[in-house]
């Protein structure tokens, strides 16, 4: 297991501990920055300013409830979600795509694990682990060809 993994597994047993007010809290905004208007986000990274990542985690974190599931999230977007929508995700501008994003994930909702979204919440829009809306559309393409294919 990655030290990425541990950290977004971490993050979600802590989400996990709040009260349910704070959760709450973070489940009601309707965009990234406003989280940090809400008593939630400083509860679930306590002692500090959350970082422009960590607001991002926060954003979905609410929408996942299982900390993995048997079926990757790319797998669940080319078996439910239209290949349209994931190139209108993939255009829209900050903080919209990341909005339209969350709506997806709340479609999906309970079927995303935590560890599998977490990576793409928390690197979005980064350039530096390389054009993160790039490979968003990718992995829809290569997880429609294998269901197409037959494979789960």
């Amino acid at each position: 297991m990655s030290t990425e993994e541990t950290d977004f597994a971490a993050y979600h047993a802590r989400f996990k501990r709040l009260p349910k007010g704070a959760q709450a809290d973070l489940r009601r905004v309707a965009e990234p920055d406003d989280l940090r208007d809400t008593p939630g986000l400083y509860r679930l990274f306590p002692g500090g300013r959350p970082s422009d990542q960590e607001v991002q985690a926060a954003f979905f974190l609410p929408w996942c409830p299982k900390l993995a599931t048997g079926t990757r999230f790319m797998a669940l977007c080319a078996d439910r979600i239209s290949e349209e929508r994931i190139i209108q995700i993939a255009r829209a501008n900050p903080p919209d795509d990341l909005v339209a994003l969350r709506r997806l994930v709340m479609q999906l909702h309970p079927d995303v694990g935590w560890l599998d979204l977490a990576p793409l919440a928390w690197y979005w829009g980064r350039k530096k682990k390389g054009p993160t809306k790039r490979r968003f559309i990718e992995g829809y393409y290569i997880a429609l060809h294998k269901l197409d294919q037959g494979d789960k």
